[in-house]
């Protein structure tokens, strides 16, 4: 070609990213002809062509590994989807087993050098979230079934410094006795208790009971049901098949330093359940001052009044006094076993055995066991009384009101 230079120079400039029509308008300013220009444009159109072809099939063409990423995420996405989908659904139905619980258990206690067991609390209830705006609760409380702790008091020197321990022996004993036991209820954003009895209706019939009645006023010596406001406790079902599903499940309870998770066994069938057994260690010492910090603030509640005068008369010491006594009072570590199914993971047994001790020159200790059972879908009406007083109608009710 006789213009091979201009066709040189012409690629350079292109290969500088320069434009066909500046190459042009480049040559034409040089007084080349349009000849010239034209076998310029067409020795050089070529290169144009294969690196438009070149640039459009890299376009065209996705790499290789592009595909693998893509495939794996829409297999991660379907995947995942199965199985949170499959996780909820388990949710859902454990949420229908957990519309209505029942539960049994109790509190036992052995004063240290006593042979005698001692059922301080026996307790039964039921809990109703078919309608989660408006949940249902209902336990029945007796105290001393077997009047036994009376008895065991005899074993307690009169010498002890373990105060708040002995008085709370003499408590449950002297509940035993004068009241029975208690109903409790939750409904309806409000908490009703009544007792089983008092010693005005369980002596209705004393002449010396009438008189003390009359005095104690009609609302006290009618034993009524009182009305406690609580406030709401509705959710919905969505958030509750939510949180089950973010449940802890390989360790019940979780872990902590206050519940350290010690490990699993198999357990019995309860129920026709097949379980297995987690075993926790609830930290002593955390416990020793959540129940000192739970003591004080029961002593400064001006509500409690009626313990401290139950408290007064069995030890001759008010609340206050006993409250200061308390830097002594330790809870040894607990164990802690929980029976959990082993298809939906809830609790059908949880029993916890530890040891209070108190006072220093004469010490008293009990060895406590409480244990509580429960049982999932079985529906069972839960009702509420039509007819209650508040708290504040039954401290204004008499003379006695000062102990409420």
């Amino acid at each position: 070609m006789s213009h091979q230079p201009l066709v040189d120079f012409a690629r350079k400039r292109l290969s500088q990213g320069a434009s066909l029509a500046e190459i042009q308008a480049h040559l034409r300013e040089q007084k080349y002809g349009d000849d010239v220009v034209a076998e310029v444009l067409r020795a050089i159109e070529p290169a144009t062509s294969e690196a438009a072809a070149s640039t459009a099939a890299a376009v065209a063409t996705p790499r290789p590994w592009l595909r693998w990423v893509a495939a794996a995420l829409v297999v991660l996405i379907l995947v995942g989807g199965y199985f949170a989908l499959r996780e909820f659904g388990k949710a859902q139905a454990v949420r229908t087993l957990i519309k209505h619980v029942q539960f049994e258990g109790n509190i036992k206690g052995q004063v240290e050098g006593s042979d005698r067991t001692l059922n301080l609390v026996d307790f039964r209830g039921a809990l109703d979230t078919s309608d989660l705006s408006s949940p249902k609760a209902a336990m029945k409380l007796e105290f001393d079934v077997k009047g036994k702790t009376g008895k065991d008091l005899k074993n307690i020197s009169p010498a002890t410094d373990g105060r708040f321990i002995a008085t709370a022996l003499m408590s449950i004993a002297a509940g035993g006795n004068f009241l029975g036991g208690a109903d409790l209820r939750f409904a309806e954003e409000n908490v009703y208790f009544h007792l089983d009895h008092t010693p005005l209706t369980k002596n209705a019939d004393d002449p010396l009971m009438a008189i003390v009645g009359a005095i104690a006023g009609p609302q006290v010596a009618a034993n009524p049901w009182v009305r406690v406001p609580a406030g709401p406790a509705g959710t919905s079902e969505t958030q509750a098949a939510w949180a089950l599903l973010f449940r802890p499940t390989d360790q019940v309870f979780g872990s902590s330093k206050e519940l350290r998770f010690e490990g699993k066994e198999k357990g019995e069938e309860i129920g026709g359940v097949a379980t297995e057994i987690h075993r926790y260690t609830l930290n002593g010492k955390w416990m020793s001052k959540e129940l000192r910090r739970v003591i004080g603030e029961t002593i400064a509640d001006e509500n409690m009044a009626v313990i401290g005068y139950i408290q007064g008369l069995a030890t001759g010491k008010d609340l206050t006094e006993i409250g200061n006594a308390l830097d002594t009072l330790t809870c040894s570590d607990g164990a802690m076993k929980v029976w959990v199914g082993k298809d939906d993971t809830l609790p059908r047994r949880i029993v916890i055995e530890t040891k209070l001790s108190e006072g220093k020159q004469v010490p008293l200790s009990i060895s406590l066991r409480g244990e509580i059972n429960a049982t999932y879908g079985k529906t069972q009406a839960i009702d509420f009384p039509a007819e209650s007083i508040t708290l504040e109608e039954l401290k204004k009710s008499g003379p006695f009101s000062q102990f409420f």
